[in-house]
């Protein structure tokens, strides 16, 4: 019987230790996506695509990887020699973060976390500018709270109107009428005998984060795009 967990830190344990991590994404209208592996989140250094090296060059001195995972982002700048503390609210997450060799560890929720130094760089890959939901500009304004001056926020999301799924466009509808941004998801992760926590996730238009970030305080600009996904850096206003 299915008991309630840290799903996403229990497969990704289980690849550490020579599994597959097979999951399933259950999205709160019932649809599931199933995944055969977490392979994709333990890329290393030299795994980095070629939109996301152009995010890693805009990175400071010290940086808050959001949304560690298995350290793949954390493991690339940790290499360069720069300072990064790795946050996830999974505690398996930061387990196989450990086991990899990332130095700076915090398991605690992003909305929780008060930490006693600033960041320059908040680094948000792997789509995880969806973690400022549920309310970005809220969460926006907690990083302006932790950032140096001049401080930047550097990450990847997808665009969720590069699609002609009907599934996905009945959900915008959905949540326009729940007076939401078509783009707020709300998520959990199941594997074979645990179920996540439900999580909300924010995908946006380019034009959509430039608004939340200009009442927030930060500038948007745009890095780089392919067909459904982006690159955007969020400049702290002086």
């Amino acid at each position: 019987m299915a008991h309630h967990g840290d799903a996403f830190g229990e497969a990704l344990l289980e690849y550490l230790y020579g599994g597959e991590g097979a999951h399933v994404l259950e999205r709160d209208d019932g649809l599931v996506e199933g995944f055969p592996s977490v392979e994709p989140y333990f890329g290393g250094p030299d795994g980095v695509s070629e939109i996301e090296k152009q995010a890693l060059d805009l990175i400071g001195d010290s940086v808050l990887d959001i949304g560690a995972g298995a350290g793949r982002f954390s493991l690339a700048v940790q290499s360069a020699g720069v300072d990064v503390v790795a946050r996830d609210d999974s505690a398996g997450a930061i387990e196989v973060c450990r086991r990899r060799g990332v130095r700076r560890l915090v398991n605690r929720s992003f909305h929780r976390y008060q930490p006693d130094e600033r960041f320059d760089t908040f680094l948000m890959m792997g789509h995880n500018l969806g973690l400022l939901a549920p309310d970005p500009v809220r969460s926006l304004e907690r990083l302006a709270a932790m950032a140096s001056s001049g401080a930047v926020i550097v990450g990847t999301t997808v665009d969720p109107y590069a699609t002609d799924d009907p599934t996905h466009i009945e959900y915008h509808d959905a949540n326009r009428s729940r007076g939401r941004l078509p783009g707020h998801v709300v998520l959990r992760v199941r594997t074979k005998w645990t179920i996540g926590p439900w999580f909300d996730y924010l995908l946006s238009s380019f034009d959509e984060l430039s608004e939340v970030a200009r009442k927030a305080g930060w500038h948007s600009e745009m890095v780089a795009r392919d067909d459904i996904r982006y690159v955007a850096v969020l400049r702290l206003r002086g």
